[in-house]
């Protein structure tokens, strides 16, 4: 990565030549290109892709009481709701319904 010497900003490559906003260039030889500009991202063809659905969630479950529906199986998560010097909200997912409320911690 390079930045402009007239004017600080960072110099973005384009055909074989990095330029500025500010009008400045320079030409880049093929060694250039390929020890700066060149990124290549990660092969592993062993990694695996999960698919999740309805029937196959992601979350931590829990044991509740859903009022809708009376199921006993729930998923929960947190979020920071509120300003970073207040607790997080809990929420609680049924597993047989999908009704979603806040958890009263």
């Amino acid at each position: 990565m390079e930045f402009c010497p007239d004017c600080g900003a960072m110099l973005m490559p384009s055909n074989g030549k990095v330029k500025c906003r500010c009008g400045y260039e320079k030409s880049l030889t093929n060694d250039d290109i390929e020890e700066q500009y060149h990124m290549e991202g990660e092969k592993n063809p062993e990694m695996k892709v999960i698919v999740t659905d309805k029937n196959n969630v992601a979350l931590p479950t829990t044991t509740i009481t859903c009022y809708k529906c009376g199921g006993t199986k729930g998923y929960w998560w947190t979020v920071q709701t509120r300003s970073a010097d207040e607790a997080p909200t809990n929420f609680i997912r049924c597993a047989n319904c999908g009704n979603t409320w806040r958890s009263s911690n």
